[in-house]
């Protein structure tokens, strides 16, 4: 009914309220565990720092305790909510002397400050985004493909659990998405460069935002002028936000140094990739040096994006002109897959990484779950499951359950999008990698590790959630390459429309 529909959106945004703050009362990284803490501190530090020094030593000040290591838009974040928290209670960000500050009121207002953020940049673009497709549905499907990326749980649990702010980022490049549905062009270069002048995380989109964007300056009859206004677009937003230093060479490479650590190593922890997985046999850290294990990487993740980056050029280059409605939604859905599958080749592959950033490849995984109601849902299932020995120390058990649960039971609503020529077997196979989780989380929780292997239980979910990773990235190339790009689809798509 009509009136249903005035409701619901309003209903949406108060639950997807409710849920986030539910998460935040549990706990965060790092609580009550000095000297260093965890995000949760690293993040109040930053405030400290950037409210009370100049731009020229926020990224050397201190560099052993939580030393900057962000872009500068997550600088100027870190300013905005710190003059903020300066003055409503200076001791949450006094220099040195407020470390460690776990005072009730000043983590209500750290809480507070992501869930701010997570409203202003990360809501609206996934609302505008299904509210803006072209595809024929009914209010109530996209209500409800609304509601399921606003909750979906590893998002809810890494920001308003563990700590950080990467609804911001995931904003920007659902910001970029809707731009581009719009023909926008500059303004989705602009929101892109947002993104990474956020997170440098965001690199992991870089390939299939500029193959797009490049083939649109070749689509275009206006294609060189385009060409000339994404420049000037890019150069200005990094020249802006970069404004502070631009005039020290030194200060330039300092910031380059902290955002892209590469003395750190191959990868930290225990996370899902191929190189943690093939390192449980070949131990690559002892056999080659921090050099070749980086020129590894690099070759190993442009090999791995290439092929949907380079079909995704293809494809768009050949739609000359203005296309229809209908095959414009289709080159969005280009967009998103080659998105996801650039996103994940580098979470599989690259230097450098954390647990955490599985959440880059869900952000368009999650554009595409009307398209991919089934695959979409195992993805997010197995991404959950690849966070858990991280929220583990968090304390974060319990919302974990809670959200994996109810995400089941959420995509289970016949309102949900559901496809009926999905093959019984691959049901099959996703209870039993479901099954295969619930095993590996009981045998967790009841039988003790061996003295000799302690870390057995995180090595195994890590190698197996890698062979889904591996699996996933293999299934949406596949689906890039062979239902989105045949002419004769297209065809059939434009001779409809004609029809109509």
């Amino acid at each position: 009914t009509q009136d249903a529909q005035k409701i619901a959106l309003p209903v949406t945004l108060l639950l997807a309220v409710l849920v986030r703050w539910c998460v935040a009362l549990h706990g965060y990284s790092g609580q009550g565990k000095p000297p260093m803490y965890g995000d949760y501190e690293a993040q109040r530090h930053w405030m400290e720092i950037t409210t009370h020094l100049p731009p020229s030593k926020w990224y050397f000040y201190d560099l052993g305790y939580w030393g900057l290591d962000y872009p500068p838009l997550t600088a100027f974040q870190s300013w905005a909510c710190g003059f903020i928290a300066n003055l409503i209670d200076p001791e949450w960000v006094a220099l040195d002397s407020s470390r460690g500050i776990e005072s009730h009121s000043s983590k209500l207002f750290m809480r507070a400050s992501v869930l701010v953020l997570d409203l202003a940049i990360f809501v609206p673009a996934v609302v505008l985004f299904f509210r803006s497709r072209r595809v024929p549905t009914s209010w109530v499907t996209r209500q409800a493909s609304t509601f399921s990326v606003l909750l979906q749980p590893c998002l809810l649990l890494i920001d308003h659990g563990h700590f950080q702010y990467n609804s911001v980022m995931l904003g920007f490049l659902i910001w970029a998405v809707v731009f581009a549905a719009s023909d926008s062009y500059v303004s989705m270069a602009v929101a892109f460069c947002c993104a990474l002048m956020f997170k440098q995380m965001a690199l992991y989109y870089a390939p299939a935002v500029f193959f797009f964007l490049l083939a649109k300056c070749f689509q275009s009859n206006h294609g060189f002028m385009l060409f000339i206004k994404l420049g000037l677009a890019v150069c200005l937003t990094f020249g802006a936000m970069l404004s502070p230093w631009i005039q020290s060479p030194d200060q330039l490479m300092q910031i380059l140094t902290r955002v892209f650590p590469v003395a750190r190593g191959l990868y930290e922890d225990k996370v899902a990739n191929i190189w943690c997985a093939v390192n449980v046999v070949f131990k690559l850290r002892s056999m080659y040096s921090i050099d070749d294990l980086l020129l590894l990487a690099t070759a190993a993740t442009a090999l791995a994006f290439a092929p949907s980056c380079i079909h995704l050029f293809v494809v768009v280059k050949r739609h000359a002109g203005k296309p229809l409605p209908a095959v414009r939604d289709n080159i969005v859905r280009l967009l998103n897959y080659s998105l996801l599958n650039s996103s994940l080749a580098f979470f599989l592959l690259s230097f450098q990484v954390h647990e955490k950033s599985i959440l880059l490849p869900l952000a368009p995984a999650l554009l595409l779950i009307d398209d991919e109601p089934w695959a979409v849902n195992w993805f997010v299932q197995t991404s959950l499951f690849s966070m858990y020995p991280l929220l583990f120390k968090d304390g974060l058990v319990i919302p974990y359950v809670v959200m994996a649960v109810g995400w089941s039971v959420l995509r289970s609503c016949p309102v949900c999008p559901a496809d009926k020529q999905t093959p019984r077997v691959v049901f099959v196979l996703q209870w039993l990698t479901t099954l295969v989780m619930v095993a590996l989380h009981a045998a967790d929780a009841f039988i003790p590790p061996p003295a000799s292997l302690p870390d057995i239980y995180v090595v195994l979910n890590a190698v197996f959630s890698c062979a889904m990773f591996v699996m996933f990235l293999l299934y949406f190339n596949y689906r890039q390459f062979t239902l989105l790009s045949r002419p004769s689809a297209e065809q059939a798509l434009i001779n409809k429309l004609k029809a109509e």
